[in-house]
C-alpha cells in the first residue's frame, strides 16, 4: 500500500470516530469527555455511594420520627422516636401530647389513653408509669401508640386517623406526623400513648434550632404545629 493510501485511509478512520463522538449527546462539565446520557462515566475503582439527605432540626431543638408498626390480631402498635438534634439538653417527664386529625386537619373525637395495657391487654416491658428523662444532645426517646381496629358498633361509623398532632411535653409545639396509610380505629375510637423512655446510648449529629443537620436520612414529613395541649 502506497504512503498516500494510508495517509487517506487513516484519515477517513479519524473523521468516522469524530463523527461518532459527535452523534452522542456529551456533557463537558469537569473533564470536557463525551459522556454518553443512558450510562454516567464512572471510575474503575469507585463504588457508588449513597447521597446524603440533609434533615431540619424544628426549632425548640427535637425532632419526631415515626417508627414502624407492628400489627397482630387487630391490634396496632406504632413507635415514635424524639430525637434531641439541637445543642441543649431537652428534659420529658410523662406522656406526650396526642391529637387525632382527619385529612384537612379536623379534630377526631379519640380517646387518648396513658399507658397501653388497657388497650393491648397486658402489661409490655417498654410501658409502664413515667419517669424523668434528660436527652443531652444527640441523644434519643420513644413512646409508643397502641390501637385495635376492632368494629363492632354497626351504630358508629369508622374512625380513620390520617394525622398525629404530637407535643413532646403537653402545651409545648406541636409537630404534625403522618403515618402511612393511617390509623384505623374501628369503631372503638380509642388510642393508648407510652410515656417517654429513653433509648441506649446512639447518638446523631446535632445541630443549632432551626439549622440543617447533614448526613442523616429524611424521615417521614413533619410538619411544626402550635401548642398542644
Amino acid at each position: 500500500m502506497t504512503g498516500s493510501r494510508m495517509r487517506s485511509l487513516a484519515a477517513l478512520v479519524a473523521l468516522a470516530a469524530l463523527l461518532t463522538g459527535c452523534a452522542r449527546p456529551a456533557t463537558t462539565a469537569g473533564s470536557g469527555l463525551p459522556v454518553s446520557r443512558s450510562e454516567p462515566a464512572r471510575s474503575a475503582s469507585a463504588r457508588p455511594t449513597p447521597s446524603a439527605t440533609v434533615v431540619t432540626c424544628p426549632p425548640d431543638g427535637v425532632r419526631l420520627e415515626l417508627g414502624t408498626g407492628d400489627a397482630a390480631m387487630g391490634l396496632r402498635v406504632l413507635g415514635i422516636t424524639l430525637v434531641n438534634c439541637g445543642t441543649r439538653a431537652y428534659r420529658l417527664d410523662g406522656y406526650p401530647g396526642v391529637r387525632s386529625l382527619v385529612e384537612d386537619r379536623t379534630a377526631l373525637r379519640v380517646r387518648v389513653l396513658h399507658g397501653l395495657e388497657e388497650i393491648v391487654g397486658s402489661a409490655l416491658p417498654s410501658d409502664g408509669p413515667p419517669e424523668p428523662v434528660l436527652l443531652d444532645p444527640g441523644r434519643r426517646a420513644r413512646t409508643a401508640v397502641a390501637w385495635r381496629n376492632t368494629y363492632d358498633d354497626i351504630r358508629q361509623p369508622p374512625v380513620t386517623v390520617a394525622s398525629l398532632e404530637i407535643a413532646p411535653r403537653p402545651g409545648g409545639p406541636a409537630q404534625l406526623l403522618r403515618p402511612s396509610g393511617g390509623l384505623d380505629l374501628g369503631s372503638t375510637g380509642r388510642l393508648g400513648v407510652a410515656a417517654w423512655r429513653l433509648l441506649p446510648d446512639t447518638p446523631v449529629p446535632s445541630a443549632p434550632a432551626g439549622r440543617p443537620v447533614p448526613g442523616v436520612s429524611a424521615p417521614e414529613p413533619v410538619e411544626s404545629a402550635g401548642p398542644l395541649l
